[in-house]
């Protein structure tokens, strides 16, 4: 009996309602927009957010690594909100990519928030290189920022060609679901594409793009029909169709 927790989209590609997706063949574990730091680059710009509002994110990514024992994890863009010279950000970033790497290999593949994190990278004493797209099997992933049309519609075909999928996140995916009577909520989501899988925030703070416009920033969206949404509800994977 399925607990709606995950969904199998191919036999190597598994989404978990944790906001994360699990490729069996490579046993690598992708999440996409951890915006770490969010608090503190906000508070360095003068907007004085509560420093009680404290990020939940390494808790999280510990739980899936106990959950899949991945052989690596892939940080799949917007690692964190602004790379800023504060002391907090640095021990927070530092000791979750530390925290992280004792237990898988890190791959980071740089977003278009992360600009300047390779020298704040050094600065923490953190030795890895910032990748802007990696092949894990038939699949691509890229944070979905930074290509022009021509180049993600040859991406997309060689990954279909493949058997497999672009993965991207940036979009912060996020879908409104009612009860038809009187309750709606708005949740992140999966967007599933025959071509193009576009993960949700893993972020807490990640205000969400709602899917039903269709109004895509990254060339890998756009023009992709997307006729299923995996809404995340309640820790489980509702399906919509678009």
């Amino acid at each position: 009996m399925t607990d709606f927790t995950t969904r199998k989209l191919a036999p190597d590609l598994v989404l978990d309602a944790r906001r994360a997706v699990f490729l069996s063949e490579t046993k690598t574990l992708v999440v996409a927009d951890l915006h770490l730091g969010y608090v503190w680059a906000h508070r360095h710009g003068g907007n004085l957010l509560p420093l009680s509002a404290s990020d939940d994110s390494l808790p999280r990514l510990m739980n899936l690594v106990e959950s899949y024992a991945p052989r690596e994890m892939v940080l799949l863009g917007d690692i964190v909100h602004r790379a800023v010279p504060v002391a907090e950000l640095k021990r927070e970033l530092r000791e979750s990519l530390c925290a992280l790497g004792e237990r898988v290999e890190l791959r980071l593949v740089a977003g278009n928030h992360d600009r300047r994190l390779a020298p704040l990278l050094a600065e923490c004493g953190v030795a890895t290189d910032l990748l802007r797209e990696m092949e894990c099997g038939p699949h691509l992933l890229t944070h979905g920022d930074g290509a022009d049309m021509s180049r993600a519609n040859a991406q997309r075909a060689a990954a279909s060609a493949r058997g497999g999928r672009v993965l991207i996140g940036h979009e912060h995916p996020a879908i409104t679901i009612s009860d038809q009577v009187a309750t709606t909520a708005k949740v992140p989501c999966f967007l599933v594409g025959e071509r193009v899988l576009m993960l949700p925030a893993f972020s807490a703070w990640a205000a969400g793009s709602n899917v039903r416009v269709g109004r895509w920033m990254s060339p890998f969206a756009q023009g992709e029909p997307f006729p299923l949404a995996l809404a995340i509800l309640a820790g489980k994977l509702l399906p919509v169709r678009l």
